[in-house]
C-alpha cells in the first residue's frame, strides 16, 4: 500500500512538471475528480441505490497511444446501503463505508472533436484496490459485526467519460466488489442475512478536470 502511494504522488509529480512544457506530446497527464456515489449491498436483504456517498480524489493518465491511455486514481469513497422508502413498513437504515482506493484503468478513447486535438468519449475498465478506513451504521448489530469486516476490498470496475471540452469532463462507472467484504463470524446472529456473502457494488456520477 505504501508503494502503490509513493507511486501514484511520484506520477502525479511528473504529470505536474510536464504539464507546464509545450510539448507536442504528453506522456503523463494529472487531474482532478468529485462527484458521488450511489451503491447497495447484495445480499443484504435491501433493494435499490438508495445509499449515497461522496467520492473525490486525483488522477493520473499515462498516455500509451493515440487512443489508449492508463489511469491511475487515488480516491476517497463512500460505499454501503441504505433504506428511505418506509412505505412497505421497513425501518429507516444506513451503513456507511468509507474507503481510500486506487483504480488501475485501461482507457480507449474515440469520436475526435473537430477542429480539436482530443476524443470526447473515453471507454474504461480495470480494477480497484480498497482499504476501509471506517464505517457508521444506526443499526447496532451490524455496529458489532463491524470487527469482521474486510479491511481490504478488490473491485472490478467499467464505465465512460464523456468530454466537454479538451479538460473537463463527466463519467458514470459501475463498480462491484469481486469477494465478500464481511468475513464472517461463527457467532454472528441469525436474523443476520447472508452474513457470509455481502458484495457491494455502486453506481458513481462525477466531473472530472484533466490539466
Amino acid at each position: 500500500m505504501r508503494f502503490t502511494i509513493v507511486y501514484f504522488f511520484t506520477l502525479l509529480f511528473a504529470s505536474t512538471i510536464l504539464s507546464g512544457q509545450e510539448t507536442a506530446e504528453q506522456r503523463f497527464k494529472g487531474g482532478i475528480v468529485a462527484g458521488f456515489n450511489v451503491s447497495q449491498i447484495e445480499g443484504d436483504g435491501i433493494a435499490g441505490y438508495d445509499k449515497f456517498g461522496f467520492q473525490a480524489g486525483v488522477r493520473v493518465a499515462i498516455v500509451l497511444k493515440e487512443k489508449m491511455d492508463l489511469g491511475v486514481e487515488m480516491l476517497f469513497s463512500q460505499r454501503g446501503s441504505a433504506v428511505r422508502n418506509t412505505d412497505q413498513g421497513t425501518f429507516p437504515f444506513k451503513l456507511t463505508l468509507n474507503y481510500v482506493e486506487v483504480p488501475i484503468i485501461f482507457n480507449y478513447m474515440d469520436w475526435q472533436a473537430e477542429d480539436e486535438d482530443y476524443y470526447r468519449l473515453h471507454f474504461h475498465s480495470g480494477f480497484s484496490y480498497g482499504r476501509l478506513i471506517g464505517f457508521s451504521s444506526d443499526d447496532n448489530q451490524l455496529t458489532v459485526l463491524g470487527d469482521f469486516f474486510r479491511d481490504n476490498d478488490v473491485s472490478w470496475i467499467g464505465g465512460a467519460t464523456y468530454y466537454i471540452n479538451e479538460n473537463f469532463g463527466i463519467t458514470a462507472r459501475y463498480t462491484r466488489s469481486i469477494y465478500p467484504f464481511f468475513l464472517g463470524d461463527e457467532n454472528a446472529s441469525p436474523d443476520t442475512p447472508n452474513a457470509n456473502s455481502l458484495i457491494g457494488y455502486q453506481l458513481t456520477f462525477r466531473t472530472v478536470y484533466m490539466f
